[in-house]
């Protein structure tokens, strides 16, 4: 028996020529543009769903394709709110730096523009920053990561889709995206056990580790785990920022290296290089030193350099999303793209030799 022929697909003109609207308008509302009213996006969905319409598949991709390929027109600003008292401090920081720049680039091939919102500049007062977005047109929203990472930022989140970097703001869970932090001390143990250490120390900072959750901290003692490597008690520094800190911080490291020997040390301090020389340690002779957070310009350590610009192009393309769906508000359940790191093999490591057999 001939089989019975395939119902015309639905079309947009179909849905059109019912709803009494245009194609282009027809293509907007399916797309919750606000552009369109949004009785008028109702009614068009309505009618779509009904009729059974489905997009084409093919026709998706060659559009997107063919957006891809021309330079896209201007779409609105989105604000980069920084809430840190003295905002040049933010970009003293080598990944919160990579975050901005990447945010920027994805930004301008999307058609956006990124304005940097001080929060310094307007005393705080969320009705002043609203007040402003409202002017200006702004309905997107990237909180980058914040001074102290417990602090609140009092914003309607109802009116605006956002997207925090990192894990700042922990009492307004937005959609985030950051370095696969626990998979970047995974791949710090497994490449430095490929280079043959196996007493692999962890030192960290106790704000650092706070900020990050401890995800730092649950990928390293689960690789060591894995990996059967020998157990040394993780070493967490009583400090603020191990950077900024004064030589009272290493010494508080020094009774831990005496006592447990680490063949190299896993941290995030890029200081550890110049007290390690003023305790009388020789890099990487006497002990090596593998960083977490490798900043991009730095040819001297081996660690893991984060990808800060990729975090922050991803970034855009989650808040562009949510701007395009008309996701505004904390989310019920929050998102978390996760961007993984690259190992690089610096000077401070070397190859070992395996040990002899006894």
């Amino acid at each position: 028996m001939p089989m019975d022929p395939e119902p015309a697909r639905v079309t947009q003109k179909d849905i059109a020529r019912i709803a009494g609207v245009s194609h282009v308008t027809v293509s907007l509302a399916l797309r919750n543009r606000r552009e369109i009213s949004p009785a008028t996006r109702k009614r068009v969905q309505a009618i779509a769903e009904k009729m059974g319409y489905t997009p084409d598949p093919m026709l998706k991709a060659l559009s997107a394709y063919r957006r891809h390929k021309r330079p896209a027109a201007f779409q609105a600003n989105l604000a980069w709110l920084n809430n840190h008292h003295n905002p040049g401090h933010f970009f003293q920081f080598d990944d919160f730096r990579l975050f901005f720049h990447g945010a920027k680039e994805r930004a301008a091939e999307l058609g956006y523009g990124i304005e940097v919102v001080n929060l310094v500049d307007y005393d705080f007062k969320a009705r002043a920053v609203q007040k402003m977005f409202a002017a200006r047109g702004i309905e997107g929203i990237l909180v980058s990561p914040l001074e102290d990472h417990d602090d609140h930022i009092d914003l309607d989140w109802s009116r605006y889709s956002a997207v925090r970097i990192g894990y700042s703001m922990r009492d307004t869970p937005l959609h985030s995206v950051t370095n696969s932090q626990y998979r970047t001390a995974v791949l710090a143990v497994e490449n430095l056990r490929r280079l043959g250490y196996r007493r692999i120390g962890c030192m960290l900072g106790d704000a650092f580790n706070e900020r990050t959750g401890g995800h730092f901290l649950g990928g390293y003692v689960s690789a060591r785990t894995q990996l059967k490597l020998e157990e040394i008690p993780v070493k967490i520094v009583h400090a603020g920022v191990i950077e900024e800190a004064d030589e009272s911080v290493w010494r508080q490291a020094r009774a831990w290296l005496k006592r447990h020997q680490p063949e190299v040390i896993l941290t995030h301090a890029g200081s550890i290089l110049e007290y390690l020389h003023k305790l009388g340690y020789r890099v990487p002779e006497d002990v090596a030193v593998a960083s977490l957070s490798l900043e991009e310009s730095d040819t001297v350590l081996s660690g893991v350099h984060q990808n800060g610009r990729k975090v922050g192009r991803a970034s855009v393309d989650v808040l562009v999303g949510l701007l395009e769906r008309q996701e505004t508000g904390i989310p019920e359940t929050p998102m978390h793209v996760l961007i993984e790191g690259v190992w690089r093999d610096g000077h401070t490591t070397t190859k070992r030799q395996p040990a002899a057999v006894a």
